[in-house]
């Protein structure tokens, strides 16, 4: 059986959602998986709470760029899957609550990346709508300056495996081959996480990209006690 590590950046400002997020991470069916969580929290009372429920957890430094925290907290996630021996990561978003069989159906694909399917807001020519946070190459794949989202019937029709340009990164299972020759970055030039630059990387390497619309996630970002636009306006995206 593959062995799985099952990750995530945490913080504190998610503590509104951790109760959920946590029992959702112990409910997880597949038998072979470790748990580890990086706290990136400004100080340590949030991690002591992650530390006394049993997690194994890594405490790192709060900085005033969200992008530049999680950028290297994922690459602390690689860095534990190379040194692990782990065959898969599950990488999560704390507020992104998987389905308790999200390993076994994404796995059961073998396919180098594939992601579960979660929506949140997007700010789309100044409106904000919900949408799934996946993208697909709207002309020709690997044409990076042309993607857009999904169409309705590739959300809500019938199961199916999509390929795509890249996904949020609130639920994606990657190979460890994957993680071997690519480190997580982003680029201050362009408004977009790593998330995107995980995806350019994956192709760029040769490897694919998929979504299984079937595995739908709980997103908990309505309740947010902080306005990520304010964020972004203070440039701390």
């Amino acid at each position: 059986m593959k062995k799985v590590l099952v990750a995530a950046p945490i913080c504190e400002w998610y503590a509104y959602c951790y109760p959920e997020f946590s029992k959702a991470l112990r409910s997880l069916t597949y038998p072979r998986k470790d748990i580890f969580l990086v706290d990136n929290s400004e100080g340590n009372l949030f991690y002591k709470r992650v530390l006394a429920e049993g997690f194994s957890a890594q405490k790192t430094e709060h900085l005033h760029r969200i992008r530049d925290m999680v950028t290297r907290d994922h690459n602390i996630i690689r860095q534990k899957v190379l040194d692990g021996g782990y065959d898969y990561l599950l990488i999560l978003d704390q507020d992104v609550i998987p389905p308790a069989d999200a390993i076994e159906r994404l796995m059961a694909h073998d396919k180098d990346v594939v992601s579960a399917m979660f929506f949140g807001p997007h700010d789309i020519g100044g409106e904000v709508k919900v949408m799934p946070f996946a993208w697909v190459f709207s002309k020709e794949h690997g044409d990076w300056n042309n993607t857009g989202y999904l169409l309705d019937s590739e959300i809500w029709d019938e199961p199916r495996l999509l390929k795509i340009a890249f996904a949020g990164m609130g639920c994606i299972l990657i190979k460890r081959k994957v993680l071997e020759k690519i480190s997580f970055r982003y680029s201050l030039e362009m408004d977009a996480w790593d998330d995107r630059w995980l995806g350019v990387d994956v192709c760029a390497q040769g490897f694919e990209f998929y979504l299984d619309n079937s595995v739908k996630c709980k997103h908990l970002f309505k309740d947010r006690p902080f306005n990520y636009w304010e964020l972004k306006k203070q440039g701390r995206n």
